[in-house]
């Protein structure tokens, strides 16, 4: 039955994903509809499907108590005596808004026969039924995706905010990097979309559409405090499903913004979620573009390793002084807004060996370059990785550093490359990624570059176990603490919660996961950044849609992007940066100069 409020939960001692129960407050308090719900000509009142029978919902089983009423606010303490579970839900009027929010030291389980996994608000929340209203949903896919509401489509959505959580050995497609999702009740007419404040590290996106199991298209979140994982017993992986005793540390608060006219659309809905990050300075003027030029960014392979008789040789691909020069001859091309990245610049090489131990050859020359590119008001960045590493890199202590999943496993996987040669990528327990951030940091500073470029800081997220299970909340926490070392920093596909200390975007996706409900691909995350933050394309060398791409680029103002070489790339091809497999710079420059004048 449906209410304001639903709760998933198991019994502690047979805890299954089969025997998860999902229950609304009413469905708890055994309340009975009194008629059958439907709305009839005959019987026009929208409310009549709502009245419940007198006296069936049992206050025995579920109590909700007004608390703390106030003229914009309330509190309901809601216990759920039936499954022996209760916690507050503070709901208020801010600004227009409808504001939600759940303390998370309200949650109590007062017996042990129950444990709570799921809260979920507002379930129904502006659901459109059947093709009865013209309008779609609005989801952060990628770079953006809508579902028109005017066809059945008998699926569902469902993924996690900031992407998967790999402590829990789960994956999904969808990348949602901000916190954000939506109905159009028909473009320019109304709608309204969900900002999560707090708690979407630990929340999911789920919409339900139209077809044989529901007449309705609806989205929601749900705040998870526990999930359920594998308890691993042997090395065989044998083991039983269980859930942590502890449930996740965060609150989970929600603001439902509500839009009219010409603002009720996707491109509202972003420029409404604009503005309130930078009213609250998490996106600020960071935007590279300088005298109308738009940045670009360049890449260089300055080195990598290749298998030698013994160990491993260097391979060197691009000097500091060759990055010199071609800087400067972009910069005479009308190039003056050039964004340089250095990649394995270390001595211990580039893919696979991070995080660098800082041995570098030539140290002067990278001093130089650094001073001659930011004199011209450009950044220089050099690459880093501090979240995950392999097993060839030489600052991990395998029992120290490696971080284990809730099922107690090292959190290990294989890289596969393309010439089908495996090696091992270890993630890294938080703590440990900011130790070796922060010994590297005088280093970084002595060298004279304006920061750092990651690819996995901001875009990955996860739980893991060390002594005790530790949510996603402690990890954003000290990825965070990481970030905030630089002065200057780039990553890669960065979430939300990353954007005041980033000042560029690489890789910003130019589609969704495509699924076959998706029915237009739309620009949500480029209105959302433009003019406080500059977002680069993925490498253009690897461009199969020739000019298409160019034209999207346009389209959604996206700044191109180039991983280049002054070496042939087939020098390269024994080492493990052969994934790059089209990089050397004469066969670019041109291309470079005409993309760059195009967009």
């Amino acid at each position: 039955m449906n209410s304001g409020l639903w709760v998933q939960y198991v019994r502690a001692n047979n805890v299954k994903t089969s025997t998860i129960e999902t229950a609304s407050l009413y469905t708890l308090a055994d309340a009975k509809y009194m008629y059958d719900g439907s709305i009839t000509p005959e019987n026009p009142d929208h409310l009549r499907p709502y009245i419940l029978e007198a006296g069936s919902y049992l206050i025995r089983k579920v109590d909700v108590d007004i608390t703390n009423h106030g003229l914009s606010s309330f509190t309901a303490h809601v216990n759920l005596k039936e499954i022996d579970i209760e916690f507050d839900v503070e709901i208020s009027l801010v600004d227009g808004a409808l504001e939600v929010y759940i303390p998370n030291e309200s949650i109590l389980e007062t017996d042990i026969v129950y444990r709570l996994l799921n809260i979920t608000l507002f379930p129904y929340f502006g659901a459109a039924r059947e093709d009865k209203i013209p309008g779609y949903i609005v989801i952060p896919d990628g770079v953006g995706a809508l579902v028109r509401t005017n066809q059945p489509y008998n699926t569902y959505f469902q993924a996690r905010f900031f992407g998967s959580d790999m402590g829990y050995q789960t994956m999904s497609v969808p990348q949602l990097s901000v916190p954000i999702f939506g109905m159009v009740h028909e473009s320019g007419e109304n709608g309204y979309y969900v900002n999560v404040l707090e708690g979407a590290e630990n929340s999911t996106l789920l919409a339900y559409f139209w077809g044989s199991s529901t007449k309705y298209h609806r989205i929601q979140s749900r705040f998870s405090l526990r999930q359920i994982y594998k308890n691993v017993i042997n090395k065989a992986g044998d083991g039983s499903d269980t859930i942590s005793e502890v449930m996740s540390t965060s609150n989970y608060r929600a603001s439902y913004q509500f839009l009219s006219n010409e603002d009720a659309t996707y491109v509202g809905i972003a420029k409404d979620y604009r503005d309130y990050l930078i009213e609250e300075n998490i996106l600020t003027d960071n935007e590279k573009t300088t005298d109308g030029n738009i940045p670009i960014q360049l890449s260089y392979i300055m080195s990598d390793r290749e298998p030698a008789f013994i160990g491993t040789t260097k391979v060197t691909m691009t000097t500091a002084n060759q990055v010199q020069n071609a800087y400067d001859f972009f910069y005479e091309e009308g190039l003056t807004n050039q964004q340089v990245v250095l990649m394995g610049w270390s001595n211990d090489g580039f893919i696979h060996q991070q995080p660098y131990s800082g041995r570098i050859t030539n140290k002067n020359d990278y001093e130089d370059l650094a001073e001659d590119i930011i004199s011209d008001g450009n950044t220089v960045y050099l690459n880093n990785e501090y979240v995950s590493a392999t097993e060839h890199s030489n600052r991990i202590v395998y029992n120290r550093d490696v971080a284990r999943n809730l099922s107690r496993l090292k959190m290990v996987f294989d890289w596969v490359s393309l010439n089908d040669q495996v090696t091992e990528v270890y993630y890294l327990y938080p703590d440990r990624s900011l130790a070796f951030a922060k010994s590297d940091t005088d280093f970084f500073s002595d060298l004279g570059v304006s920061g750092l470029m990651m690819t996995e800081l901001g875009s990955t997220l996860f739980s893991y176990y060390d002594g005790s299970n530790y949510d996603r909340t402690l990890s954003m926490e000290y990825y965070t603490e990481i970030a905030e070392l630089y002065d200057n920093l780039v990553l890669s596909m960065p979430n939300s919660y990353m954007y005041p200390y980033v000042d560029g975007y690489m890789d910003l996706p130019i589609t969704n996961s495509q699924y076959d409900f998706y029915t237009d691909l739309v620009p949500l995350i480029p209105i959302i950044l433009k003019g406080s933050l500059s977002y680069y394309t993925p490498y253009l060398n690897f461009n199969a849609l020739a000019e298409d791409r160019f034209l999207t680029m346009v389209d959604f103002a996206v700044n191109p992007n180039y991983v280049l070489t002054y070496e042939q790339t087939y020098k390269m091809r024994y080492t493990p940066s052969n994934v790059f497999y089209t990089t050397t710079l004469s066969d670019y420059e041109e291309d470079i100069v005409e993309a760059y004048h195009y967009v």
